[in-house]
């Protein structure tokens, strides 16, 4: 029960409450019979209407099937929603819907999505450091982000990385970033395109024992895979809750002190 008001309780911020009422505001106002009757001919919606409506929830369900976030589940949902607003309310009057439209800007404008602002825990790689702190203790694992500051992207994921560092940090898991447009060479190194168009910045790698062992997004022959940097896909992906509690009992079994048979302890060879 906990978890769930966990995952609910971000949901109380007025980003999310006003985009909720945004994108049922046509239904709400249909179904409202004072409202209804002074601002449309009929407060019963029509057979495309639901039509329309039946359509919006197979895209909901097949579109946030792999969502792991409420949240993020309900804000598809409320784009999608609002999609569909948009249509009923210019099919019924294009009045409507630039009044609408016009909403949904002020909202993204006065309103915008709440992002993290709390404390983190990242090192800062210049250049040549980032190879040799990765192979100083191989015991340590380290995910690191690959990002230019020019793109919008690696710019909107600079705060759920910083997030999931605070919670997720530990002596023997860190998180670092670096800016591979001021170091080519460590872009060239881990074979990551810069270019304008590339799709592969930001790119996060995950390093154990001193290699990588994954990446995200996936670099194939031909085109990058897509990725949606949102933070249950990072922590999804790169099994960030399974690293965590292994790293957690690594730690706990190192500092831990040996005992001879007498009793006495003595200190474990680093």
């Amino acid at each position: 029960m906990m978890a769930i008001f966990t995952d609910l309780r971000p949901l109380i911020a007025p980003h999310y409450i006003t985009n909720i009422i945004l994108a049922t505001l046509y239904f709400i106002l249909k179904n409202t019979p004072n409202v209804c009757s002074l601002l449309f001919s009929s407060c019963t919606l029509d057979m495309r209407e639901w039509e329309w409506l039946t359509f919006l929830a197979c895209v909901i369900v097949l579109k946030n099937r792999k969502q792991a976030s409420i949240v993020e589940y309900m804000s598809n949902a409320c784009l999608f929603a609002k999609a569909l607003s948009v249509i009923c309310f210019f099919n019924y009057s294009p009045a409507y819907g630039i009044l609408y439209v016009l909403l949904c800007l002020a909202h993204v404008m006065f309103l915008p999505k709440p992002v993290y602002q709390g404390p983190e825990s990242i090192v800062y790689f210049r250049g040549p450091n980032l190879c040799d702190e990765i192979a100083r203790d191989k015991r340590v694992t380290w995910l690191i982000t690959f990002y230019v500051a020019w793109s919008p992207k690696c710019v909107n994921l600079a705060p759920v990385f910083s997030e999931i560092s605070n919670e997720y940090n530990l002596e023997n898991l860190k998180f670092g970033k670096i800016d591979i447009s001021r170091y080519p060479n460590i872009a060239e190194k881990y074979e990551i395109n810069t270019g304008a168009l590339s799709r592969q910045l930001p790119t996060i790698i995950l390093f154990q024992e001193g290699k990588e062992t994954e990446r995200r997004p996936i670099p194939t022959k031909h085109v990058t895979l897509k990725f949606d940097f949102t933070k249950p896909n990072i922590i999804k992906e790169f099994k960030l809750n399974e690293i965590y509690a292994q790293c957690k009992k690594s730690l706990a079994s190192r500092k831990k002190p040996n005992t001879t048979g007498d009793g006495s302890e003595t200190k474990k060879d680093k």
